[in-house]
């Protein structure tokens, strides 16, 4: 095919049109589910009653992003299912720990956000130190997505990357700001049923040009020139892992598993989801069917990835993120390629409404009540909305700054792996971790990754790949942090009693 570029769609007028529909439907649930909103529980957790129907679609849809489909198909494009180790495996592995190990202690226990439980468990600071982690990843992740919906308006419109997303964050400050999750999960519905039917429509067709899925299943190739379906570090005559072979190239690899799969799990992005169902049993189960679902959906746009460049797609250096807008422009018929592009931008939109309402929360439920600690519901709500158009604003400059879709989503996750995830893990299962063990984990291991990503990346270990040395020096960076917290908490143990944990059942022990 050549060095093929994509500009404005073809069919970018129904596309426009129908996104038009689509916006002012979002608007309208916006304002309909506004009336529910009296205090800060109803807009951050819908009250605390999402069942199955609409919380499963609401999980998949805070991750069936720009990252699961536009970022993840054009990695698969460059590595097979190496370079999507990070997402879709990751998050799958995630969902599924949340649902067995997490979602029930959290959701019996009641709290608004995870800042409460760091705070009851390792005490303010400790809290507000998580707080600082979720924000800044938050951050980053909406960024990601804004990038994401800013393209989609580019390639629809053919405005500026500039003006596109800023189109796409005030669009999304009105929907956030007016209906919250109420809106937002009856959103997320819509958008798995179209981002569903849109996936379904075009593997068949991409399938069919490149001679079938068993003919690709022999011949696949992708940019890297390692082996296109697996999972596991190849031999160093096969590229290893991502071309990396020996220690590095297994720091790569298990960087790629836990970066996200283990990173996320104590993510607010994630965990609101628990606090918001409706009872244990529909949190528990929710995660572990969206789990199973998201490997399914995820691996659709992967294979699509490499199918493209098996049959010869060659897209331009900054251009490997269009991979399935360039399938939908070019090898979709017209109906096919509005419906798809339609369901990646509701897709989008989900997202970032999930996550600036949460980092929201943040600022608006646990910053304010730093400041003032008997603020009531209604205070608590009108700090959140006040929150929505910061949150959105920030995250719209890191945007601008990075214009990157998969490795700002990724970045996220490996912070809180190096700072928050032992704390979180520990605070719930054994009950000697103590809040001096949970800060100066905290502390060691972003130390320790700052340090050995120099190491790496200054080492020339990575031959100038800055994100490769990110990812690498994550590993021990995770390990550093996990064991300073064991050893001292039992070092502490009498200067700084540890508080109660949350047993299986919500309760104290």
């Amino acid at each position: 095919m050549g060095e093929d570029v994509i500009t404005v769609f073809q069919s970018a007028n129904w596309i426009l049109g129908i996104l038009a529909v689509f916006v002012l439907v979002i608007l309208y649930i916006g304002v309909r589910y506004s009336s529910k909103i009296e205090e800060g529980d109803d807009l951050v957790l819908a009250g605390r009653g999402l069942t199955m129907p609409f919380l499963i679609p609401s999980i998949l849809a805070t991750w069936i992003c720009a990252g699961a489909i536009m970022g993840a198909a054009g990695e698969a494009y460059l590595g097979g299912f190496q370079g999507v180790l990070w997402d879709p495996f990751g998050p799958v592995m995630m969902f599924i720990l949340v649902g067995l190990f997490f979602a029930t202690r959290l959701r019996k226990a009641g709290f608004t956000t995870v800042v409460d439980f760091m705070n009851s468990r390792f005490g303010n600071r400790m809290g507000a130190m998580y707080m600082v982690i979720q924000i800044l990843s938050a951050i980053g992740w909406l960024g990601g997505q804004l990038v994401a919906l800013g393209t989609i308006i580019y390639l629809t419109t053919g405005f500026s990357m500039l003006i596109s997303i800023i189109i796409g964050a005030l669009v999304m400050i009105l929907v956030t700001y007016m209906g919250g999750l109420w809106a937002l999960s009856r959103i997320d519905a819509i958008v798995f049923v179209l981002i569903i039917l849109g996936l379904v429509v075009m593997f068949p067709i991409v399938m069919e040009e490149v001679g079938g899925l068993g003919y690709l299943l022999e011949n696949a190739e992708v940019y890297y020139e390692v082996p296109p379906f697996t999972i596991f570090p190849a031999s160093e005559e096969d590229g290893g892992f991502l071309g990396y072979v020996g220690i590095l190239g297994f720091a790569f690899w298990i960087s790629a598993w836990t970066a996200l799969g283990l990173g996320d799990l104590s993510s607010q992005v994630l965990l609101q989801r628990v606090l918001a169902a409706k009872d244990e049993f529909t949190a528990k189960y929710s995660f572990i069917i969206s789990g199973f679902l998201y490997l399914i959906i995820g691996l659709i746009p992967v294979t699509i990835g490499i199918a493209m460049y098996t049959n010869g797609l060659r897209l331009p250096e900054d251009q490997q993120e269009l991979v399935l807008p360039w399938v939908a422009d070019y090898m979709l018929p017209p109906w096919a390629s509005t419906l798809f592009v339609v369901a990646l931008a509701g897709a989008i939109v989900g997202t970032v409404g999930d996550t600036c309402l949460i980092t929201s929360t943040m600022f608006g439920h646990n910053v304010y009540k730093y400041f003032k600690p008997n603020a009531t519901n209604k205070d608590t709500l009108r700090m959140v909305r006040i929150a929505i158009p910061i949150t959105m604003i920030s995250a719209l400059v890191l945007a601008l700054y990075f214009e990157t879709i998969y490795k700002l989503i990724v970045f996220s996750g490996a912070l809180q792996l190096t700072t928050v995830f032992a704390a979180f893990v520990f605070g719930f299962y054994w009950k000697k971790a103590n809040s001096t063990g949970a800060i100066w984990s905290f502390f060691t291991g972003f130390v320790s990754w700052a340090i050995f990503y120099v190491i790496v990346f200054y080492g020339g270990m990575t031959e100038g790949f800055v994100w490769d040395a990110v990812y690498i020096s994550m590993v021990p960076g995770a390990i550093i942090s996990v064991i300073t917290l064991i050893v001292v908490s039992l070092l502490t143990q009498k200067s700084n009693p540890p508080k109660e944990a949350i047993d299986a059942y919500g309760n104290v022990m």
